[in-house]
């Protein structure tokens, strides 16, 4: 049975919050053609251009791991972290423009440090399980299934039908000149790598901007098309392993709201996008941090937590905003700790249809937070392919 046919809209857009791009609901969603396929979008389209690019090897980083080979956490220290964020937080909470957007292309010249990259990626890699598997799964899918072979089969099927419809394989080939303005409507950003090396991946669920979706002529396969870009360069030039990475999720919970959960669009998208994740990059969670988390959100979650894998229950941790989730943040994030979740320092208060925040333009300026030195890196990226391209970013308005 479908996520959302089991648990209803409202329901469907609380899992929205918590899936966190990790799969992590216990009843897996099914492959359907109707949702899990996106549609075409006007900012994505082929190009005849060649699929890989000239960049610096000292800005891309895609010869040089900066994660240890050894990710996550043992299950004694996921644990104690888990149990000490719970009882101290069960018993508090009660249970109920600039004019010009294109920034200037890497500088070329330095031939001396360009490094072609083929930027087509399957669906597979030689140390993520599948060729040692009679049938070409990766662990991830046969985990997923807790083991049983043909359910896996049918998912991984169901997996490479997905890639296959939507040209996943090359998202990275392709030019992306609505990054800017999918970043915008809804604000996510790599912050770093926690202090078990697993990368930092920051949501601010509330602030999804339908407005400013509206403004810019965009859409919501617009964004999800974002997304899978995004979860692509993670996996694939940020994280290449071996071994297969893991994600730690922060979601931001600051301005959430039965009002906005109750929204058709904010439902619409979450039925798509946990159907997308949960179906198609399973078994990628380290652990999920729900920061800034409203009193009622508590008791929600207390109805909400059968319906998860016991493995997943495990990996979540509800905070609320205060000197104590400031102490876990920094034992798990470590100096990855966004600057915008620290006390004393928060986000400012940001209308409908106006930017969460700008990109910097210089690397200097790097800092944990949505203008990370990853998230710098992964624009430049961007960039280095729509000039390829002979094309701009579209300007955010």
């Amino acid at each position: 049975m479908l996520l959302e046919q089991s648990m209803g809209p409202f329901i469907a857009a609380v899992a929205y919050v918590l899936c966190a791009l990790n799969g992590n609901v216990a009843s897996a969603t099914t492959h359907s053609a109707s949702v899990n396929s996106i549609s075409g979008s006007k900012g994505w389209h082929r190009s005849s251009l060649p699929s890989f690019i000239s960049a610096k090897k000292s800005t891309f980083h895609w010869t040089d791991n900066v994660l240890s080979q050894t990710r996550g956490g043992s299950d004694e220290e996921e644990g104690a972290i888990t149990a000490v964020a719970e009882a101290e937080e069960g018993a508090a909470a009660p249970a109920a423009d600039d004019d010009d957007d294109v920034v200037t292309p890497i500088d070329s010249d330095d031939a001396t440090e360009a490094k072609a990259r083929n930027l087509t990626f399957s669906a597979t890699k030689p140390y993520d399980g599948s060729p040692e598997d009679p049938d070409g799964i990766p662990s991830r899918f046969l985990n997923m299934k807790k083991g049983d072979r043909e359910g896996a089969k049918e998912a991984f099927e169901g997996h490479l039908s997905w890639r296959e419809e939507n040209d996943v394989d090359t998202v990275l080939s392709r030019p992306h000149p609505q990054f800017d303005v999918c970043k915008a409507m809804a604000p996510h950003y790599f912050a770093g790598h926690d202090v078990k090396g697993n990368i930092v991946f920051v949501q601010r669920p509330a602030m999804l901007d339908f407005e400013l979706m509206r403004k810019n002529n965009a859409t919501i396969d617009d964004l999800l098309n974002h997304y899978i870009y995004v979860i692509e360069y993670c996996w694939n030039i940020l994280e290449d392993g071996p071994p297969e990475g893991v994600m730690t999720n922060v979601l931001d919970m600051s301005g959430l709201s039965f009002r906005s959960m109750k929204n058709q669009e904010y439902i619409g998208f979450g039925k798509k996008f946990v159907n997308m994740m949960s179906s198609n990059y399973p078994g990628r969670s380290y652990k999920t941090l729900i920061v800034n988390a409203p009193k009622w959100f508590h008791g929600l979650f207390k109805l909400f937590k059968p319906l998860l894998r016991e493995a997943t229950r495990k990996k979540i941790v509800i905070l609320k905003a205060g000197k104590h989730q400031e102490k876990i943040l920094r034992e798990i994030l470590g100096d990855s700790l966004p600057n915008d979740l620290i006390s004393g320092n928060d986000a400012p208060e940001v209308e409908a249809g106006a930017r969460f925040f700008l990109p910097t333009e210089e690397k200097e300026e790097c800092e944990p937070g949505p203008n990370s030195l990853i998230e710098f890196e992964m624009r430049q990226f961007c960039i280095e392919l729509l000039k390829l391209n002979n094309e701009t970013m579209q300007e955010v308005i």
